[in-house]
């Protein structure tokens, strides 16, 4: 069950204060006045970074989305998130949490859970995290291999335009992962699945990554992904 929000939404002063909080405290002044990182992955799909209320009451009904996916996991301390649970209720529309990392090697338990998680949910759907550049290239990359059948090679969700993924950083990782998952099956195919469970070294996966400083800076500093 997910955690009761710590933001009083109940008052226009208080929905407010949680907005304004947003804007500062998660950034939300990028994605609000900037860039929102809104792209369609199919028919049945979109990605984004952090959505506003504004956002959510625009695109949810104008694209007939059923689900939203929030990829930070749920942090009920995080005003925008708050406001996304209040506008999803609204709305009428079902909010999943997963959380998964923009910096690191997915672990075998998170990919299970999004692999479960695609089974059951209703779509269309709405993958985000906070910049939707990392967490939801992942999650899309997903759901188009698993859901409609393409090639992880085909997929293109980690991809620095339009999506601002940066793999020369850290969150190179992500790359670094179905890379390594493509290299170690092309002579014996098998399911990501099941080298997730069988062969799937993260520890040694990680170890082997080299991220260039001056870009991981930028992505950490400057970008302050998750």
């Amino acid at each position: 069950m997910s955690k009761v929000p710590r933001w009083d939404l109940s008052t226009q002063s208080g929905r407010r204060r949680a907005y304004l909080q947003a804007l500062w405290l998660d950034d939300g002044w990028v994605r609000e006045y900037g860039l929102s990182n809104f792209h369609r992955i199919s028919g049945q799909a979109w990605r984004s970074g952090q959505p506003s209320p504004r956002h959510l009451y625009q695109r949810i009904p104008r694209h007939g989305i059923r689900t939203v996916v929030n990829l930070r996991g749920d942090e009920p301390d995080n005003p925008m998130l708050a406001l996304e649970t209040d506008a999803c209720a609204c709305l009428g529309v079902a909010l999943h949490h997963l959380k998964l990392y923009s910096r690191d090697l997915p672990a075998p338990e998170a990919i299970h859970e999004a692999h479960d998680l695609l089974q059951r949910i209703t779509y269309p759907v709405w993958f985000h995290c906070k910049s939707g550049a990392d967490r939801a290239g992942l999650m899309s990359t997903l759901y188009l291999h698993w859901m409609e059948g393409v090639p992880l090679a085909q997929t293109r969700q980690l991809r620095l335009w339009p999506y601002f993924h940066y793999r020369w950083a850290k969150t190179g990782l992500l790359d670094h992962f179905f890379e390594a998952y493509l290299l170690d099956t092309a002579d014996s195919p098998m399911t990501l699945l099941e080298w997730v469970d069988t062969r799937y070294d993260r520890r040694a996966l990680k170890k082997g990554f080299r991220p260039r400083r001056a870009v991981d800076a930028l992505v950490d500093r400057v970008l302050r992904r998750e």
